[in-house]
């Protein structure tokens, strides 16, 4: 039997490494994949990768402003839009990422096909993403747990779940804890000297944003930062950002090198290179509060140090307690200057083998890659005995 899979997402496939990460370990075993994304941007990923190569993808076109009444309008027409791509392809396997996604694979479950095995990668923890009044905030909790309940299988990111999320006990073989890690890709990387590409002085110390940039994500310190314009510091940014007037500032200041969206092994080589990786986000946020963000798995596998808000309280506590980097207020833009002009220009060898060391023996993805690859195989071998049971009744 030949198990149609289907991934949906809220935004490009290619924004989270999670789809990497389970493509790397189990692509075989979905041989008739497609998937089902929205194009927040309006225009499609300007660059190919062969991992992707086969894969039928399907798109959702309409744009909205961010953190808009409008953008809520179109979630939902995207979930509609969602629940009727998943009528067509009648699937045995849904995977839904995000919390965005998990409703229409839930109601195609329950209401047209009781066989179809569902399985939930919240990614992000919504109800604590968010800045809600408590009332909501527990409203929205219950929510997403009757969704973590209601699915099959659930790939947690960490075990926020089980320390202050969670509402409903699970069983053991309805989870996996994966961590938002990365597998080892320092052999992948370009040799080539970033400061030669971008004509910058070799004891330049760059400081790469990559990734999501907000208010709650450090944006007033790195503009602070970047309008001192501290000799010696050069900051490369990179992501997919929506805010014309973050891009508008990027690309005015001469300290900064703007580059967009770029490939994964790209923002690893710009880390590798860079004197730090700024990871801040606000602890106002229960998630960041206690998440281990994925570019800190990133950046120690490169064996470039960090630096975090000391409010990222598992975070900060692993990097104290191991030597990985620095701790400061969130938003402190004095604070992030002290620490980059007190870096050394030149990065000591012997901390970055130590740290690079500590992610192979902590957090290297093949550490978790069995586990994850036999968490996928259980799931398909539930679809094909249910499928055998009904041929035979």
């Amino acid at each position: 039997m030949l198990i149609k899979t289907v991934f949906l997402y809220p935004d490009y496939f290619d924004n989270t490494t999670a789809t990497r990460r389970v493509l790397e370990t189990a692509k075989d075993l979905f041989p008739d994949l497609s998937f089902f994304y929205w194009e927040r941007a309006g225009v499609q990923s300007s660059f190919s990768d062969p991992l992707y190569d086969g894969i039928k993808k399907t798109t959702f076109k309409r744009q909205a402003p961010p953190r808009s009444f409008k953008v809520l309008l179109v979630t939902l027409q995207f979930q509609w839009w969602l629940l009727c791509r998943v009528r067509e392809e009648k699937p045995q396997v849904i995977c839904a990422f995000y919390i965005y996604t998990i409703l229409p694979a839930l109601v195609y479950k329950y209401l047209f096909n009781r066989k179809c095995k569902v399985l939930y990668d919240p990614r992000d923890y919504f109800a604590v993403v968010f800045k809600f009044p408590s009332a909501l905030r527990y409203l929205l909790r219950l929510i997403d747990n009757l969704f973590i309940k209601l699915s099959d299988r659930v790939l947690f990111p960490d075990r926020q779940y089980f320390t202050h999320y969670g509402i409903f006990e699970l069983k053991k073989e309805k989870f996996f804890v994966l961590p938002n890690s990365t597998a080892d890709k320092l052999s992948g990387i370009k040799k080539e000297s970033l400061h030669e590409q971008l004509n910058l002085p070799r004891e330049t110390k760059i400081v790469p944003i990559i990734g999501y940039f907000s208010e709650d994500r450090g944006r007033k310190m790195f503009y602070e930062a970047i309008r001192q314009q501290i000799k010696g510091i050069h900051f490369v940014v990179a992501g997919a950002f929506r805010d014309e007037n973050d891009i508008a500032f990027f690309k005015s200041s001469p300290n900064v090198t703007y580059l967009g969206k770029i490939p994964y092994l790209d923002a690893l080589w710009i880390m590798q290179q860079s004197a730090i990786v700024p990871i801040v986000c606000s602890p106002e946020s229960l998630n960041y509060k206690y998440a281990i963000p994925t570019k800190f798995y990133d950046s120690t596998m490169v064996g470039t140090e960090v630096l975090v808000s000391d409010g990222q309280v598992d975070v900060s506590r692993i990097i104290q307690n191991d030597e990985l980097g620095y701790c400061i207020p969130y938003n402190d833009a004095e604070a992030f200057l002290k620490v980059l002009t007190q870096l050394p220009v030149q990065k000591d060898p012997e901390r970055v083998a130590r740290i690079r060391d500590y992610f192979l023996q902590n957090y290297d993805f093949s550490i978790f890659q069995s586990g994850l690859r036999s968490f996928y195989m259980q799931l398909n071998e539930e679809v094909q005995s249910s499928h055998q049971l009904s041929l035979t009744q």
